[in-house]
Order: C-alpha cells, then sequence, then structure tokens
C-alpha cells in the first residue's frame, strides 16, 4: 500500500506543480500582451519626439539669427 500512497503523493504535486504553470503561462501571456500595447504607444511617443526635436531645431535657428541681427543692429 505505501507504493500506491508515494505514487498518490507523487501525482498530487505532478498536478499542482501543473496548474501553477498554467498559471504563470497566464499572467506571461496578458504581461506581453500589455506590453504590445505599451510597444504602440512608445512608437507613437518617439514619432512625437521626433517631431518636437525638429520644431526645436527650427526656433533654434530662428533665434540665432534673431539675436545675430539685434547684435549687428547695436554696433
Amino acid at each position: 500500500m505505501d507504493v500506491f500512497a508515494a505514487l498518490e503523493e507523487r501525482i498530487e504535486k505532478l498536478i499542482g506543480a501543473h496548474n501553477e504553470l498554467r498559471a504563470r503561462v497566464a499572467e506571461l501571456e496578458e504581461e506581453n500582451r500589455r506590453l504590445h500595447e505599451g510597444g504602440e504607444a512608445n512608437a507613437e511617443l518617439a514619432g512625437r519626439i521626433t517631431e518636437l526635436e525638429t520644431e526645436r531645431a527650427e526656433v533654434r535657428a530662428r533665434l540665432e539669427r534673431l539675436l545675430k541681427s539685434v547684435s549687428d543692429i547695436e554696433l
């Protein structure tokens, strides 16, 4: 009878480990889904950052021209 009890215990452990593994897989799939959704948002933000950097460069160039004009007037 001890053989059957040991076998039953091992099967119960195996079922428990299997259930834990299934729960972990479900958690990882959910995390993966959230990360993919965040990836789209990150791509949009990266595009917006590029736009803002271009705009900043244009504003900087305009300011430098204005400052040069002001310095030319002072002389």
